[in-house]
């Protein structure tokens, strides 16, 4: 079912990439529902501490929901980064992946 990959060392573009997918993928949708629930009036899409309603708060949820992603991207893929970078001192990284793929070398 899954291939276990051994590398050595893992791209830093690849770790931001990483991140970003995942936490992009979850964050604009969440943020997507509080502009749902903001366009009722409820106080769940903020901006500068001022709460956004209506259709504006409809628009803005999604967006709100990307800056969080791209700012933990930042924060959790550099010290993932360097976590890894330091693990990799010690011994190589195993990942379980499925699906097809092949190996290239730069």
């Amino acid at each position: 079912m899954f291939t276990n990959i051994s590398a050595a060392r893992l791209s830093t573009g690849t770790i931001y990439k990483l991140w970003m997918i995942g936490l992009t993928t979850s964050f604009v949708p969440l943020g997507a529902v509080f502009g749902v629930f903001s366009l009722f009036g409820y106080d769940t899409v903020t901006w500068n501490g001022q709460p956004i309603h209506g259709f504006a708060g409809l628009l803005a949820g999604p967006f709100v929901g990307a800056f969080v992603a791209l700012m933990f991207t930042a924060l959790l893929g550099s010290a993932s980064a360097l976590g890894l970078w330091v693990f990799s001192k010690f011994k190589p990284i195993s990942i379980a992946a499925k699906g097809d793929f092949e190996v290239t070398s730069n």
